[in-house]
C-alpha cells in the first residue's frame, strides 16, 4: 500500500445521470431498487475489480455478509457497497436485493471549507434508508430503544432478502476494532440460524478485489457477562475477515489473524 501505488489508483465517481432523480425520489420518498442502481454505477466506473467466493451464496434462502470498511480518496464505502451489491445480484439474478446496514450519522463531514451539521448527515441517512428499504443503526450506544428496534427490522428483512454490514462502521482499511454492541448483534443473527460470510474489501495495485469467504461461526462459553461475550464475538468476527485479508490490512488484530493461521497450518 505504497504511496505510489496509491495515486495510480483510479477514482470511482458517482455518475451524473442517475443524480436528478435520485434526488426526487429521496425527497418525496419513492422507492427505488439498490441493485439496479448500484449496477448503473458501476457500469459507468469501468476500473479493473475481481470477485471471488460469490458462487457459495445460496440461491433461495437469505444470508449475512459481513465486510470491512473500506475507503480511500476516490473509492468511498458507499462505491464498494455498490459493487458487493452488483456482484451478490450476478450470482442472485432472480432475487438481486442485498439490504445495508449503515450508521445514523457522519461526523467531521465538509462542504469544501464548510462544516456540514450532524442533523443533515442523520436526515440524509433516513431519507436513503427509506427510498432503497435499508437499515439505518443508530451510532451511539445510548440510544438502546432504536437499536432494539433497528434489530426488530433487520430479523423482519431477513425474512425476504440478505443483509450486508460492515461492524467497524468506519476505517480505511486496516481493521480496527467494532463499536460495543456490534458483536452481540451479529450473534443474535447467528443464534437464529442465519450464515455469515465474511467479506473481505481491498485493493491489489489498481483492482478492487471483493473475497467471500466460506461462514463463520460465533461461538462463546455459556454464562459469560455480555460485555465480554461482545469482545469475543467483535474478535472472532474481525479473525474471520483477516483470514481473507493480505497481511497490511490486519491492522489491529494482526495478532490475532497470524494466531488463527498459525492453528490450522495456513501460509501467513
Amino acid at each position: 500500500m505504497a504511496s505510489d501505488a496509491t495515486r495510480e489508483r483510479p477514482n470511482y465517481e458517482f455518475p451524473w445521470l442517475p443524480r436528478f432523480p435520485v434526488a426526487f425520489d429521496l425527497l418525496f420518498g419513492r422507492r427505488r431498487s439498490f441493485a439496479r442502481d448500484s449496477a448503473l454505477v458501476m457500469a459507468k466506473n469501468l476500473y479493473p475489480r475481481r470477485s471471488e467466493g460469490f458462487g457459495q451464496l445460496p440461491q433461495a434462502s437469505t444470508f449475512v455478509i459481513v465486510a470491512n470498511h473500506y475507503n480511500r480518496p476516490g473509492l468511498h464505502p458507499y462505491h464498494c457497497a455498490m459493487a458487493i451489491t452488483t456482484a451478490v445480484a450476478a450470482q442472485r439474478p432472480g432475487r438481486p436485493e442485498l439490504s445495508w446496514l449503515f450508521t445514523s450519522e457522519w461526523y467531521g463531514v465538509r462542504f469544501g471549507p464548510l462544516p456540514i451539521p450532524v442533523w443533515v448527515t442523520r436526515w440524509l441517512f433516513r431519507r436513503i434508508g427509506r427510498t432503497y428499504d435499508l437499515v439505518v443503526l443508530p451510532r451511539r450506544e445510548e440510544l438502546v430503544m432504536a437499536r432494539a428496534s433497528s434489530l426488530h427490522r433487520v430479523l423482519s428483512m431477513l425474512a425476504k432478502a440478505p443483509i450486508a454490514i460492515t461492524p467497524e462502521a468506519g476505517g480505511t482499511g486496516p481493521l480496527v476494532e467494532p463499536p460495543a454492541g456490534s458483536g452481540l448483534f451479529l450473534s443474535i443473527l447467528f443464534q437464529r440460524g442465519y450464515p455469515l460470510f465474511p467479506l473481505a474489501v481491498f485493493e491489489e495495485d489498481s483492482t478492487l478485489v471483493l473475497r467471500l469467504g466460506k461462514p463463520f461461526r460465533l461461538s462463546m462459553p455459556r454464562g459469560l457477562p455480555r460485555e465480554k461475550a461482545d469482545r469475543m464475538a467483535r474478535e472472532q468476527t474481525m479473525v474471520a475477515l483477516g483470514r481473507l485479508l493480505p497481511r497490511d490490512y490486519w491492522g489491529v488484530y494482526a495478532a490475532e489473524v497470524e494466531r488463527s493461521l498459525a492453528e490450522d497450518g495456513a501460509p501467513t
